[in-house]
C-alpha cells in the first residue's frame, strides 16, 4: 500500500505539515535500528527552507495491525518521551511527533559535521592520526552527554536508569562549530514508565561495539556505555580494534567456561543475521585480556594507555565506574598539555582535509557523511594554525588486512547517522 512515506519523486514531495511548516522529503536513509524508516527532510514556512531534519517513520500498515507495527511504534513514542529528559548541549535533540492519518513521525536534529568513522578513514587516507589532545575533547564531550544522561531523573525525581546501548563511531559526530553531539538514543534502555521491554537478549546496538556483558544477554548498566566508548576512542586513536582477530593476541584457550561464554554469546547475537565477522569479534570479546589491551594501545601516550586500560576491563566491576569520573579524567589529561579546545578540534579536521586532497573526494567523503548529511566544514584560512597530529607508522602495527570498520562498510551496514 502507497503510503505518505512512500514520495512520488526523488525529492520535494510533501511528507506532511504542521503549522505554516511543510516537511518535504530529500533523501531515504534506509531502516532503523527498530524496523522504522528513516528519511532526511528539509522544513518549509513561508519564509523558505530552514536546512535539514532527521524523520523517522512508522507508517500505518493495512488491517489487521500486525504486532511488529505495535511495537515499532511504541518505541518510537518512547524514544520521543525520553528525549524530553535529555536536553544536552552534546546530545542530538528531538523536534517532536507527528501524528497523521497515514503513520506517525518523529522529527529529530540533523547533525552536520563528521562522524568519527568517516574522519578515521580520513585520518588512514592521508596516513596521519588525529592529535591524542583531540581524542581527549572528543571523549570528555562524549563522556559529559552519558554522564548527563544516566543521571537523569523523572518528574517525580526517580532515577531514570538510561543506558545507550548503542555508542560507537557513527553516532558521535564533531559539529563544524567544534562541538560534539551524541546523536541516537533510539536504543536505549530507560526505567521510563510505560517503556516497551526488550524481547531479545542480543545488544540493540552494534554488536562490535557491545561490551562483554551485552553481548552475553546479560543486565547491562551505565558502565556497558563507558566500555563502547572506550573501544570507540581506541579504535579512533589507533586504527585498532580490540575484537578484531588481526589485532589481538587472544590466544586458543579450550576451557569449558570459555567455550560456553562464546557459544552463549554467539547464540545471542546471531538472533538476526550478522555480518560474517561478527562471530570472530565475539569470541574475541568473551577471551581479551589485559596484554590485547597493552598491545592495542601501543603508541600512545602512558597516560592515554592507562585510561584506557581502565576502560576496557571485561569485567564491569573493575572498569571506571561513572561517566563523571570518566569526563574528569578526560579534562584533567587534556588540561595536562597546550591548550585544546573545539576551535582546535576543527582547525586539525581541516588540516586533515587539506592532506587527503583529491584520495578524499574519490571517496565522497568532502561531499556527504553517512546519512547524505553534510559535514559542511569550511576550507582552512591562511592564518589557521596547523597541527601536528601523530603519523601513522611501521610503530602503529596497523594491519594490512581491513579492520572491522572498513568490514562493516564493505558488508552493506545501514549507511545512515540520525
Amino acid at each position: 500500500m502507497a503510503s505518505v512515506f512512500d514520495p512520488p519523486s526523488p525529492g520535494g514531495a510533501v511528507l506532511f505539515s504542521n503549522g505554516d511548516t511543510s516537511y518535504e522529503f530529500f533523501q531515504d536513509l534506509g531502516t532503523g535500528r527498530n524496523g522504522e524508516r528513516v528519511l532526511l527532510a528539509r522544513p518549509r514556512t513561508p519564509t523558505g527552507y530552514q536546512g535539514k531534519v532527521v524523520l523517522k517513520c512508522v507508517a500505518l500498515p493495512e488491517e489487521p495491525l500486525p504486532e511488529e507495527y505495535q511495537r515499532t511504534r511504541a518505541r518510537l513514542e518512547e524514544e520521543v518521551r525520553l528525549a524530553q529528559y535529555l536536553q544536552h548541549p552534546n546530545i542530538a535533540r528531538v523536534h517532536g511527533l507527528f501524528e497523521m492519518k497515514h503513520g506517525l513521525c518523529a522529527a529529530m536534529e540533523c547533525v552536520e559535521g563528521f562522524t568519527l568513522d568517516s574522519l578515521l578513514s580520513i585520518a588512514q587516507v592521508r596516513g596521519r592520526y588525529f592529535s591524542e589532545s583531540f581524542v581527549l575533547y572528543v571523549g570528555a564531550e562524549v563522556a559529559a552527554a552519558l554522564a548527563y544522561a544516566h543521571t537523569r531523573t523523572d518528574d517525580a525525581g526517580a532515577p531514570l536508569g538510561i543506558v545507550n546501548r548503542d555508542v560507537n563511531p557513527t553516532r558521535i559526530r564533531l559539529r563544524p562549530g567544534g562541538g560534539v553531539a551524541l546523536t541516537d538514543f533510539g536504543v536505549a534502555f530507560s526505567r521510563l514508565g510505560g517503556r516497551v521491554a526488550t524481547t531479545l537478549p542480543r545488544p540493540p546496538g552494534d554488536a562490535i561495539y557491545a561490551a562483554p556483558e551485552a553481548l552475553l544477554g546479560e543486565t547491562t548498566d551505565a558502565r556497558a556505555d563507558l566500555f563502547s566508548l572506550g573501544l570507540t576512542l581506541l579504535e579512533f586513536a589507533t586504527g585498532r580494534h580490540l575484537y578484531d582477530p588481526g589485532d589481538s593476541l587472544v590466544e586458543e584457550d579450550d576451557s569449558r567456561l570459555l567455550r560456553e561464554k562464546v557459544l552463549a554469546a554467539s547464540v545471542t547475537v546471531m538472533e538476526v543475521p550478522q555480518p560474517a565477522f561478527v562471530e570472530d569479534a565475539v569470541r574475541h570479546a568473551m577471551a581479551f585480556r589485559v596484554k590485547d589491551v597493552e598491545r592495542a594501545t601501543f603508541g600512545l601516550s602512558k597516560p592515554l594507555r592507562t585510561l584506557l586500560h581502565k576502560l576496557l576491563r571485561r569485567e564491569k566491576g573493575e572498569r571506571i565506574a561513572t561517566a563523571a569520573a570518566l569526563e574528569a579524567e578526560l579534562r584533567a589529561l587534556l588540561a595536562s598539555r597546550e591548550p585544546y579546545n573545539g576551535t582546535d578540534a576543527v582547525k586539525e579536521v581541516q588540516q586533515a582535509l587539506l592532506e587527503g586532497g583529491e584520495a578524499l573526494e574519490e571517496l565522497d567523503l568532502l561531499e556527504e557523511d553517512e546519512g547524505g548529511i553534510s559535514p559542511a566544514f569550511p576550507p582552512l584560512g591562511p592564518d589557521d594554525i596547523r597541527t601536528e597530529p601523530r603519523p601513522l607508522s611501521s610503530a602503529d602495527e596497523t594491519p594490512t588486512e581491513p579492520g572491522l570498520s572498513a568490514l562493516r562498510v564493505a558488508e552493506g551496514d545501514p549507511p545512515f547517522d540520525s
